[in-house]
């Protein structure tokens, strides 16, 4: 799930970097290979419409 997450995240903007934090060195390999993930455009867009309809108490906290 974290890889998809970061995935998503990477596919957004060229100017967002995620920085997931990570206490192992196990999770560090398996973020870094997030950026080996491919979503399409109809996964994306999938995945903005299922967000949308969930409310935060906050987004893009603090």
């Amino acid at each position: 799930m974290a890889q998809l997450s970061l995935a998503w995240m990477l596919s957004k903007e060229d100017f967002i970097v995620p920085i997931p934090g990570s206490r192992k060195i196990e999770r560090l390999q398996e973020n870094f290979h997030a950026g080996d993930v491919d979503l399409t455009a109809d996964e994306i867009n999938e995945i903005d419409n299922l967000l949308d309809t969930i409310d935060f108490d906050v987004f893009g906290g603090h």
